[in-house]
């Protein structure tokens, strides 16, 4: 079993201390990045309420009219990285330059357009806006701070989609924040209840801006982040995931967001990643397939034992297609470079996990665990 659970290192075997190390820190069964631990072992997340069917409804309604279309290819590559991106966005919500706000809301809308990597501004946008962790300024001040400046531009811009999308999102990361990066057992009754309060508060702001003529990728996205927080049953999460797709069926955050709900730790069994990437890959045509099957995948990049067991599985050949047709459509961004890397190391691939190690400006320790993990691998590829 711990050799199967290792496989990921087992080409490191003459260096005693890296695989004892991955290892252990695989047998642990840690998660990886700002998610929860599953919340079936907490009495407290188990009190959210079940997905009541009105909700569901309003999600069938909410695309209605709206025929998705995969983004045409651009000859032009974006320029701007979604660290610029989200200072920028952040600042004018400082400023209270609600004007500008509204203005770049519904360009992101209209133009679909990406920043490096393939990053949606739409997702960025919101996101941005609504995470504190992102701009390493979180506290409860900062979240209460942005809730107040996005109530006021509601209040300047009643019949507008944008602000409230804004709002929903912070009140998921300010939720998660709350609720604290460690494992259920150590979450107090407290922290559950705040994270469940704060959960509903967003799904209310969404169900009133389902009622607005504009539509936008953003709710859908903040539905499925609480169908998670909510336990959703899995019929309910794909429906909603069918929905959220077919309104705009290459905004790949809506994989990688379905595919955190497929991960064991959460509602999903072994194999329902790699299972997701697969049939997602064979109806969606190129160059758009490949490349949400490395979005997907990619989920799955984590120094720990379930996750790279799950790699495992995953077709090594449509992950770098995938990969190379986003740095040729989009360029190459740190996070993708730090995910490919890893993955061309799991399947000891040296020329190209070199390349990908040559295009890391900042290791991602949410992938590589620590950075001792990380040279030591980056040593392996340029063969040292």
């Amino acid at each position: 079993m711990m050799t199967t659970y290792c496989r990921l290192t087992s080409f490191f075997a003459h260096n005693r201390f890296v695989v004892l190390f991955l290892c252990a820190t695989c047998l642990s069964g840690s998660s990886c990045g700002r998610t929860h631990a599953s919340p079936a072992t907490s009495t407290a997340a188990a009190k959210a309420p079940a997905e009541p069917d009105a909700v569901l409804k309003t999600i069938r309604e909410y695309g209605r009219g709206h025929s998705g279309l995969l983004s045409p290819a651009s000859s032009t590559k974006p320029t701007e990285t979604e660290d610029a991106y989200g200072a920028r966005i952040n600042e004018l919500l400082v400023q209270e330059d609600f004007a500008q706000l509204e203005k770049i809301g519904r360009e992101n809308r209209t133009e679909r357009s990406r920043l490096i990597g393939g990053m949606w501004k739409t997702y960025a946008f919101y996101e941005d806006l609504g995470n504190a962790f992102a701009m390493e300024q979180e506290s409860a001040a900062f979240y209460d701070q942005q809730i107040a400046r996005t109530k006021k531009w509601i209040a300047a811009y009643p019949d507008s989609t944008t602000p409230r999308l804004a709002l929903a999102h912070l009140y998921l990361n300010y939720g998660s924040f709350a609720r604290g990066t460690g494992l259920a057992n150590t979450v107090s009754e407290t922290q559950w209840n705040q994270l469940n309060d704060l959960s509903a508060k967003a799904k209310a702001v969404l169900l009133e801006a389902s009622n607005l003529k504009e539509k936008d990728p953003g709710w859908y996205y903040a539905m499925q982040v609480i169908a998670l927080d909510e336990g959703w049953d899995k019929a309910s999460a794909r429906e909603l995931f069918d929905q959220a797709t077919a309104f705009e069926p290459d905004y790949y955050h809506f994989y990688k967001q379905y595919a955190n709900y497929l991960l064991p730790r959460w509602y999903g069994e072994p194999g329902d990643i790699t299972a997701l990437a697969e049939e997602v890959a064979k109806r969606v045509p190129e160059p758009q397939g490949s490349m949400l099957y490395f979005y997907i995948i990619s989920r799955v990049t984590c120094y720990c034992r379930q996750d790279a067991e799950e790699l495992s599985h995953a077709t090594y050949a449509k992950v770098k297609q995938g990969y190379d047709n986003i740095s040729r459509l989009y360029g190459t961004s740190n996070l993708n470079a730090n995910r490919f890397a890893f993955i061309a190391v799991t399947f000891k691939d040296q020329a190209s996990a070199r390349e990908a190690f040559e295009a890391i400006t900042e290791t991602k320790l949410d992938i590589w665990y620590n950075q001792g993990v990380f040279d030591t691998y980056r040593n392996w590829a340029y063969g040292h």
